[in-house]
């Protein structure tokens, strides 16, 4: 595993996604959820990501406790508020956030390196940035916002980096490089933390087309003719270097100066698989100007 520099600490490349622990998005029981973030630390991966709304609470709550005694670093997003009953709304508003936030931290059993604001709109950001860089170094080390799921994901990148927030977290792969694309150029010096690399599966060898759990937010539609895409065009370059699909993906965004990819494993071989992707070897110039070249149908 290879490391880079985000908020005074070395993180690893590969980050563990923490959505897959006590949480109803995956059908994983403790156990098997357990033993995944045991072979994460195994694996020298040291940067997690959850939110207090994963399981009400209950992803940190696990989280906090099987990671109690290592030297990781620990991120997590506020702002659905779950508490109140009913379907989680969002909210920013300071007092709010200062209680999610203290929640949150009991729940982990210590202070997250990083807090995020969780799926804010563009007024959000602007909105709650006072507060986050008011508490940065009280609530947690850094502070930043996790971007989507709107369509004005590029404007509410732009508007966390100008407010100055340490980090962004985004979709981008090899089929989904608007916006990731641009805020990774943009937002250089910042935690660059990338989500979705495997675009809900269709990059890996594991390729569903009718996918369970939270993977369903996709319409099938797209999913087939996203894999039809990859099939003609990425499988055979991913061949061409001996590298599965789901390795090949993970190193087209480390290809870039992002800070860590954060993957969806549910088995200890697929956390296997990415980690084996943070090598210190890039894909070939020639690799991503053909990739550079790929568009899916609408």
């Amino acid at each position: 595993m290879r490391y880079r520099e985000f908020c005074g600490r070395r993180v690893s490349e590969i980050g563990f996604g923490g959505w897959v622990v006590g949480s109803d998005l995956y059908p994983l029981d403790d156990d098997a959820a357990r033993a995944l973030v045991k072979k994460a630390v195994d694996l020298g991966i040291n940067f997690f990501d959850t939110a207090d709304v994963y399981g009400r609470g209950r992803s940190e709550e696990l989280l906090g406790r099987w990671l109690a005694g290592y030297d990781v670093v620990i991120s997590t997003k506020v702002g659905y508020d779950f508490y109140s009953g009913g379907k989680p709304e969002r909210r920013f508003d300071p007092p709010y956030l200062e209680m999610a936030a203290a929640r949150s931290a009991e729940r982990l059993g210590r202070r997250p390196n990083l807090l995020m604001i969780h799926n804010p709109t563009t007024r959000q950001v602007r909105e709650a940035a006072p507060w986050l860089r008011s508490r940065r170094g009280a609530v947690a080390d850094c502070v930043g916002a996790a971007l989507g799921p709107e369509t004005d994901v590029l404007e509410q990148g732009l508007a966390a980096l100008e407010e100055g927030l340490d980090a962004i977290m985004y979709v981008f792969n090899i089929l989904e490089r608007h916006p990731g694309a641009e805020l990774t150029a943009r937002g250089r010096g910042r935690g660059l933390l990338v989500r979705v690399p495997d675009a809900t599966g269709v990059l890996t060898d594991r390729f569903n087309p009718a996918p369970e759990g939270h993977r369903t937010l996709r319409p099938r539609e797209w999913l087939l003719k996203a894999r039809a895409v990859v099939e003609r065009e990425v499988a055979p370059l991913a061949r061409e270097l001996g590298l599965t699909l789901g390795q090949y993906a993970v190193k087209y965004l480390l290809s870039h100066p992002i800070t860590t990819v954060f993957v969806t494993a549910t088995t200890p071989d697929e956390l296997e698989e990415y980690a084996a992707a943070s090598d210190g070897k890039p894909l070939p110039p020639d690799h991503l100007e053909r990739l550079a070249s790929i568009h899916l149908p609408n």
